[in-house]
């Protein structure tokens, strides 16, 4: 299983459970059990909750492969950065000798 499987399964299932919950709270609304302003808050919750929880998920992957390209020995784009400034102050060094 690749990240771009992972990605898929983690909001997949945060999408299935938001969609199972919503259901579960239209059903309870036609029993009664609910007001509409009730059923429409806790929808505004779930969706809250799903837009974070999907936010977190994408920081765990994030952090994953920073981690293992950072274990590969895989040059970031800040090291890289760096590295172009200092050749740009070498060859400044040169130029002025």
């Amino acid at each position: 299983m690749n990240i771009e499987d992972l990605i898929k399964v983690g909001i997949g299932s945060a999408f299935l459970a938001k969609e199972k919950l919503e259901e579960f709270i239209e059903e309870a609304k036609k029993r009664g059990e609910l007001t509409q302003q009730e059923a429409q808050n806790l929808i505004e919750e779930l969706k809250k909750e799903s837009e974070q929880k999907v936010e977190e998920i994408k920081k765990m992957i994030e952090d994953e492969v920073r981690k293992q390209l950072k274990e590969l020995g895989v040059a970031t784009k800040e090291d890289i950065e760096n590295l172009s400034k200092k050749i740009e102050e070498i060859e400044k060094l040169l130029k002025n000798k």
